[in-house]
């Protein structure tokens, strides 16, 4: 077998690839472990639900402006800070006694990933023109992979032990960042001698606006299935472990359908790949919604691939239509996007107790096709940003 060059950007993309798994991986520790905080601290849920939309506010918001940073210092070591902050945040929600510090450590996780996202993102696309997209779904892979496996093993971890315990994870969450990171420094690409040329900020490319308003649809729709299939198939008359089945199942098919993507994309171009996916990923969400429960995880199969497959191929588009602020441009489609589309959830809880969560769920499963039409007005080359 050939063995892959210290300095090749797949080496290095694999070590960012368990990165984004250990940050995202402790991130996701805090919805398993709700029901114990809302019992010890005695939580209403509204208060439950502002802890969580806090993180992601955090995360998405300060994304861009951290990218901006990252992009300005050219500081590699920038993408060991953010896990440092969200392993060592979230090791400690065990241990909170009030909703304060729960509220804190919210803030610290999510500060840690939204600095984490667009430095580890740039880092993907350094050095390399070629397969940029299946690197950067490599990369998107990890961070999937960790939320869907984190929270079966907090739960086992706290059962066996004690949610008082969790300090304990710290150690060996550091120790495994430790050793990545000293992996990564071998394997940077080399340091431009004078620094890049920055697109200005003052006006965006309006191809760079078309394609995050068609995230922030897809991301909408992507939210809040994920938020609320388990629901759907208890109404369905499935048992709580088939909902948590579909869920990850959902996402994991996401990750995988990102490779696919990803290739197809450097093969017929970065607009025909997103604008398929999303026009075909309305027909499968329609699919899961009225097919039978014995259909459930094939059926979300199909939409996960189709829904969430086209992430990292969005982020290498923006990536490409900004040139010079590949922090930035992550930190606004992996970030900001994604929590603006997050911020659907509470309309769409709103409706669904009015209405019924399936019709309203049917309306939602049109907001991709609306992405696909948004890219129909995609040109990547519009109007190239300018150097600084």
């Amino acid at each position: 077998m050939r063995k892959i060059p210290r300095e090749s950007p797949w080496r290095r993309t694999l070590l960012l690839f368990a990165g984004h798994l250990l940050n995202d991986g402790y991130a996701a520790l805090f919805a398993p472990l709700l029901p114990l905080l809302i019992d010890r601290l005695g939580l209403s849920l509204a208060l439950a639900g502002t802890l969580g939309t806090v993180r992601i506010l955090v995360n998405s918001l300060l994304q861009p402006g951290l990218g901006h940073l990252i992009d300005r210092t050219q500081r590699p070591w920038l993408v060991a800070v953010g896990p440092i902050l969200t392993i060592s945040a979230m090791g400690f929600i065990g241990r909170v006694g009030s909703f304060a510090e729960l509220f804190a450590i919210m803030v610290v996780a999510g500060a840690g990933t939204a600095l984490f996202h667009p430095a580890a993102a740039a880092m993907v696309a350094a050095g390399t023109a070629e397969r940029r997209a299946v690197l950067m779904a490599l990369f998107s892979a990890g961070g999937t992979l960790g939320g869907a496996v984190a929270p079966l093993l907090i739960v086992s971890y706290t059962q066996a032990t004690s949610l008082r315990s969790t300090p304990w994870l710290v150690v060996p969450g550091l120790i495994a960042l430790l050793l990545l990171y000293r992996w990564l420094r071998r394997c940077l690409p080399p340091r431009p001698t004078q620094p890049p040329a920055l697109a200005r900020l003052a006006r965006p490319p309006r191809s760079l606006v078309v394609l995050w308003l068609a995230v922030v649809l897809r991301s909408a729709a992507a939210t809040a299935f994920a938020s609320f299939l388990a629901v759907l198939v208890d109404e369905r008359g499935g048992s709580a472990f088939l909902g948590a089945a579909v869920i990850s199942t959902f996402l994991l098919t996401g990750a995988a359908g990102g490779f696919a993507a990803g290739g197809l994309s450097e093969r017929f171009g970065r607009k025909v790949v997103i604008l398929a996916s999303l026009a075909l990923a309305t027909p499968s969400l329609y699919l899961f919604l009225g097919a039978p429960l014995p259909w459930a995880l094939p059926t979300i199969a199909l939409a996960g691939v189709l829904t969430l497959g086209s992430t990292p191929v969005g982020v290498v588009a923006a990536q490409e239509v900004f040139p010079g602020r590949a922090a930035l441009v992550s930190g606004l489609v992996m970030g900001t996007a994604w929590g603006v589309g997050g911020l659907a959830l509470v309309p769409v809880g709103w409706f669904a107790d009015r209405f019924g969560l399936l019709p309203v769920m049917r309306i939602v499963a049109l907001l991709p096709l609306l992405g696909a039409a948004m890219m129909l007005l995609y040109r990547r080359d519009d109007d190239a940003a300018t150097p600084a």
